[in-house]
């Protein structure tokens, strides 16, 4: 039994080394397994980010080249601007521009000075003066019990914020006798148009607007257009549909509602009267 008692763990000592070297092949397989699947899947990572990017490059001079801004074959950036500079029709085109954003501008600062963009109350001291201020003025006579007068304030303001070329203002008709006298107010609302401190033209009641309460601020405004006091695009001419109807054009809903179309069609023309 002494004798073999070695040979026993002799065997056990060999099968435990067998399984040892065995769990070191599989070790060192799972190891290099996991590499090489960290790397496989780190290289599908980048060639899809790789894809993706170019992907984003061709769609971007898809577009550059649909809006015409991709540079010709060979041409570079400085080319570009060579071009630019030695064209004389661009330049004058873009001094032109920059000549009516300047006038806009200008005309949008000297008006905001004398109170346009919004409806301002005035009393009968200053009526003269406001009327005589602006090229183009709206006077409202109004009530302050009277609803009507409610809702003609209220598209008022409405026109008044779209329209800054135009000055508006409005005045208690109790507290202005003088006025209503001379410029024979005899129902309220009424509404005054007035070009260089002349009265033009005048909206009594809502009769003009519909005859109800209810009427769009659309409707104010054309016939204020109408009357001079501001600006809309003309409207489109009347189409004709397949089966031969015709549908009356409108105003132009495009218009930007601060007359600057005016100052670009007459920027050499002053009129901060």
């Amino acid at each position: 039994l002494a004798l073999r008692r070695p040979t026993a763990m002799s065997k056990s000592h060999g099968l435990g080394s067998a399984l040892d070297s065995a769990m070191m092949g599989v070790t060192q397989d799972a190891v290099l397994k996991n590499v090489n699947r960290d790397l496989e899947e780190a290289a599908a990572a980048e060639a899809a980010s790789q894809s993706q990017e170019d992907s984003t490059l061709e769609h971007t001079r898809e577009a550059l080249a649909a809006a015409g801004l991709g540079k010709r074959e060979g041409q570079s950036d400085d080319d570009d601007d060579d071009d630019f500079d030695d064209d004389p029709a661009l330049r004058a085109l873009e001094q032109k521009r920059i000549a009516q954003m300047k006038a806009m501008h200008a005309k949008k600062l000297q008006n905001q000075a004398k109170g346009h963009g919004e409806l301002r109350d005035i009393v009968e001291e200053e009526f003269l003066a406001e009327c005589c201020k602006s090229e183009r003025v709206v006077v409202h006579f109004y009530h302050a019990d009277f609803e009507r007068c409610k809702i003609a304030d209220k598209h008022l303001r409405d026109i008044a914020k779209k329209h800054t070329a135009c000055k508006f203002v409005r005045i208690d008709a109790e507290k202005a006798p003088f006025f209503v006298a001379k410029l024979q107010i005899r129902m309220l609302p009424s509404i005054l148009i007035f070009h260089d401190g002349v009265l033009k033209d005048r909206i009594v009641g809502f009769d003009e607007l519909g005859a109800e309460d209810d009427f769009p601020t659309r409707t104010l405004e054309v016939r204020l257009h109408q009357a001079g006091a501001i600006y809309l695009k003309e409207p489109k001419p009347k189409k004709q549909s397949a089966l031969g109807f015709a549908h009356n054009g409108t105003y132009s809903d495009d218009d930007d509602g601060t007359d600057e179309d005016q100052v670009q069609d007459n920027s050499d023309s002053d009129d901060g009267k």
